[in-house]
């Protein structure tokens, strides 16, 4: 083989190395991020808000638009959920169930999220019962006790899943386009919603989602007029306002996903 001949032949001989050794690079980084995506398994629990009541679309309200959101991600091999929700449920009510029902316990024991929508008929229930008579006191009483289930439920959910991260939505005023001089009840929501707040910030990997200013409509055009985030009942999120709560709830999840406390 004269010097040319030989000369070529190395060349190639490096060429084909180098290509081989990205090619096996490729690989091993396409295997690292193939093992770095997470399989999502959510279990959203909770009330109507979780069930989806007033989503005009059928989508399953926050729980179908965040299943939907996450698959898209690069970072998501998968998404399956699991809803738990119940119109009308109080939190006692909730906590009921979980306490009764294998699946239910079942799929929170298997869940890398979970997700909480409750306190918004516990907060009604006071109203309805004593409609224009309500004094701020009877929100306050009630708010004791729901503190107390809240920290209950957390710690059953802790005792099936210690690991997952639980994200809970604080409640809104769905009246302020209509009885907006009504400051009394803007300040229970907002003490209620406080509540709720310090009892997370006391726990592991647990997280408050505020939908306030997503959900509720305080612009001075709109008194008189319907939420256009809510539906026709003028209570439950429609479409677009489950889809700014899923927003915020995909917000978190994904943050847990960058942290690693999603496996």
């Amino acid at each position: 083989m004269n010097k040319k001949k030989f000369w070529l032949a190395g060349i190639a001989i490096i060429i084909l190395a180098a290509i081989l050794t990205f090619y096996f690079i490729q690989k091993e980084q396409e295997k690292k991020r193939e093992e770095a995506r997470v399989a999502v398994q959510l279990v959203a629990m909770g009330d109507s808000l979780t069930e989806g009541s007033g989503d005009e679309d059928k989508n399953g309200g926050y729980v179908g638009i965040i299943e939907t959101k996450l698959a898209k991600r690069e970072d998501v091999k998968s998404v399956t959920t699991e809803n738990y929700g119940v119109g009308g449920n109080r939190i006692d009510q909730l906590m009921k169930r979980l306490d009764t029902q294998p699946d239910f316990q079942k799929d929170v024991k298997k869940a890398n999220a979970i997700s909480i929508t409750i306190g918004g008929n516990d907060v009604m229930k006071i109203v309805r019962a004593k409609l224009l008579d309500a004094k701020k006191e009877d929100f306050t009483t009630a708010n004791k006790t729901f503190e107390t289930n809240l920290k209950q439920l957390l710690a059953e959910i802790r005792t099936l899943n210690p690991k997952a991260p639980i994200y809970v939505f604080g409640i809104y005023n769905p009246y302020t386009t209509y009885f907006s001089e009504m400051k009394v009840f803007d300040e229970i929501i907002s003490e209620w919603n406080t509540s709720t707040k310090e009892i997370l910030a006391k726990m592991d990997d647990t997280y408050f989602i505020s939908v306030n200013k997503q959900l509720e409509e305080r612009s001075s055009t709109r008194e008189g007029k319907a939420n256009p985030n809510l539906s026709g009942d003028l209570f439950h999120p429609n479409h677009s306002g489950y889809a700014k709560m899923a927003d915020a709830l995909y917000q978190k999840i994904v943050t847990s996903i960058h942290n690693g406390n999603i496996k």
